[in-house]
């Protein structure tokens, strides 16, 4: 057997596209679970209650929880082995424990069993055909003849599919876990069972703005871009956030919280965006640290930066800068990738450091 330490970590990210599901930002959501779940990552060839049948037989009291910390894992991973290697089965399994993601704290425990070589051959979507069956199936590609994977199946479902039913209105779509299973039509492979509740397709009515004073509610809407009795296209009404927090960005808004709450009209299948912004203050540019570079590499990069000690902070202006550099010539496409940038804001100084490593190790 073989235990890592994998932890995604957390960060404070506004995720535009929650504004109808509460994910890790939310009150509480930070509180570290005394048992956390866990995830069979690819034990296909097994139902869920055998599984926990065999542990059972190891921990008497397991749940599909377990502590952080503590022996259960290593008792959980020798009754995985011994079931897989009963039923001659590959029979190596690896843990993993994950926290989630940037934007969710979602911590499980997680045991794959890492010989088994098992490929998507289709994913299936028993709900029926849907006038944009082309966009799901496309949605899905990442997944098919790959390994399979519970949980990278359910973040396509999660960050792909469920995003195309929010594209055509269905705001509320939610998605069950995917379920794998094996296909006996692709020897050695698997079948992904794919279930959308749609519920309804909503008509856009309206934004309802209040807190927003530096940039005016009109200029506010055409950045947001919804049109009354339009389809409320949710990955259109994400971009129009996006379009808000950039344009704040570059007056030195660097604190804005925007919190979006969407009013539903179910009798005339309409909804209306309650949007409360708290702009905070206005940053300012500090300091600009470069290293990775020669002496005078350094002071020529200085030049050119733009923003000047005391002058409004462009939270844009970062990304802008490296991107003409690199389309002028001025550093090579392949470096990018070794460049390491790091954005400091001070709320007692109201300034922004900005750090660049031009030789940053991956």
């Amino acid at each position: 057997m073989q235990l890592q330490n994998h932890v995604f970590r957390s960060s404070p990210v506004l995720l535009l596209a929650s504004w109808l599901v509460c994910v890790g930002l939310c009150a509480g959501a930070s509180a570290q679970p005394q048992s956390v779940p866990c995830l069979f990552d690819n034990f296909v060839w097994l139902k869920d209650q055998e599984i926990i049948d065999e542990i059972r037989k190891d921990l008497p009291s397991f749940d599909g929880t377990a502590p952080e910390s503590g022996d259960s894992i290593r008792k959980i991973l020798g009754a995985l082995e011994r079931l897989l290697k009963s039923r001659k089965l590959p029979n190596r399994v690896d843990y993993n424990f994950s926290s989630g993601n940037e934007f969710q704290y979602r911590p499980e425990h997680v045991f794959r069993a890492s010989e088994a070589r098992l490929l998507v051959c289709q994913v299936f979507f028993p709900n029926g055909a849907t006038p944009f069956d082309q966009e799901l199936q496309q949605a899905i590609q990442p997944l098919i003849n790959k390994d399979y994977s519970k949980l990278k199946a359910r973040a396509v479902v999660e960050t792909n599919v469920v995003p195309v039913f929010r594209k055509h209105g269905y705001l509320r779509a939610t998605a069950r876990p995917p379920l794998g299973e094996i296909d006996p039509s692709c020897p050695g492979g698997v079948t992904i069972r794919v279930t959308v509740d749609p519920g309804v397709a909503y008509v856009w009515d309206k934004a309802v703005w209040s807190g927003n004073k530096a940039i005016s509610t009109q200029a506010l809407e055409i950045m947001l871009a919804m049109r009354s009795g339009g389809i409320a296209n949710g990955q259109k009404i994400d971009a129009g956030l996006g379009n808000i927090v950039r344009a704040y960005g570059k007056q030195g808004y660097v604190a804005l919280q925007l919190a979006p709450k969407p009013d539903f009209d179910e009798a005339n299948k309409r909804v209306a965006l309650n949007i409360a912004v708290n702009e905070g203050p206005q940053f300012r540019m500090g300091n600009l640290s470069v290293s990775g570079l020669s002496e005078n590499g350094a002071r020529m990069f200085k030049e050119l930066w733009r923003i000047k000690p005391g002058e409004l902070y462009d939270a844009a202006y970062l990304g802008e800068f490296l991107k003409r550099l690199v389309e002028a010539g001025g550093i090579p496409a392949e470096q990018m990738s070794r460049i390491k940038t790091e954005v400091r804001p001070d709320k007692q100084k109201l300034t922004v450091d900005v750090a660049i490593d031009f030789n940053a190790k991956s």
